[in-house]
């Protein structure tokens, strides 16, 4: 797997996306990284915006909105017409040139099963 992340340029592309963990803590020692596990608990399971579809647990509910409050938006002066979210949903964590090349290639080509495979 490493050889995949650091010898083609897919991999170098998408392992740039990845946040590195300078240090690894157990949670039950650290209370910050308790809550902060209790919260990362709370959005994969109680919080559903967007195209968001998947399972979700009803009795978080409360514990979500609470969650969802504490969402921040900031605008880049250079781009107001983009808002970043403190978080949100990624569709695709493909790079936009990655992404791009895969749509011009479909567009040229009819899917078929080969096609599928030799992309992935």
């Amino acid at each position: 797997m490493s050889l995949y992340f650091r010898n083609t340029l897919r991999g170098r592309l998408r392992a740039a996306r990845v946040i590195p963990e300078p240090f690894f803590v157990h949670s039950e020692l650290t209370t910050a990284i308790q809550i902060a596990d209790l919260v990362a608990y709370i959005i994969a399971w109680g919080i559903r915006f967007g195209s968001m579809d998947g399972d979700r647990r009803e009795e978080l509910d409360f514990l979500g909105e609470l969650v969802r409050e504490l969402r921040y938006r900031v605008k880049r002066p250079e781009q107001p017409d983009f808002p970043i979210w403190s978080f949100t949903l990624i569709e695709d964590l493909r790079p936009r040139e990655e992404k791009e090349r895969v749509e011009k290639k479909e567009k040229a080509m009819p899917v078929t099963q080969q096609s599928l495979r030799d992309e992935y």
